[in-house]
């Protein structure tokens, strides 16, 4: 069920970032990092703004090979359980911007992917899952949570100890 609720958060999440976007008229340059850990208080949340860091995160996620033949909700994820569930990446940046959002936990990798062409009005968000297989995009995600002051030693031993 929570891998149902993160699905339809990333599409919630994309789509309003998009509309409100668009509404200022602004690029926003940035990605806002959910950090999945927490039941019953806030998760921390982070934002990454240099624009070497977002290409370098954006790159990684875009790289990835796609499971073939599998949607994003077919895919073989863990059974829900509390601790550690991963993060929520949301791309506020013009880099890849086909990428709205994305989910990572461990090498399962699912994305809301822009299709279409946003400019006629006739774009839409769809559904990809991928594979990590050595979880460089979660060990990125971590790492700059750690040099940013978002991740300590604690949360980090918790997050090793959820795995």
């Amino acid at each position: 069920m929570k891998q149902s609720f993160i699905k339809h958060a990333l599409l919630v999440v994309g789509t309003f970032c998009a509309l409100t976007s668009a509404q200022a008229g602004e690029i926003v340059k940035s990605l806002k990092v959910e950090l999945l850990v927490f039941s019953g208080r806030p998760n921390p949340t982070f934002v990454v703004t240099d624009p070497a860091q977002i290409k370098e995160i954006l790159a990684l996620a875009k790289n990835l090979p796609k499971k073939k033949g599998v949607s994003a909700s077919d895919s073989d994820q863990p059974e829900p359980k509390l601790g550690y569930q991963g993060f929520i990446v949301t791309n506020n940046s013009d880099v890849s911007s086909d990428i709205k959002s994305f989910a990572v936990h461990g090498s399962n990798v699912h994305l809301a992917l822009v299709t279409g062409a946003k400019e006629a009005g006739k774009s839409a968000v769809v559904q990809a899952a991928a594979v990590d297989a050595d979880s460089a995009l979660e060990n990125k995600l971590l790492a700059h949570g750690q040099k940013i002051g978002a991740v300590d030693d604690k949360l980090l031993e918790f997050i090793e100890n959820s795995k």
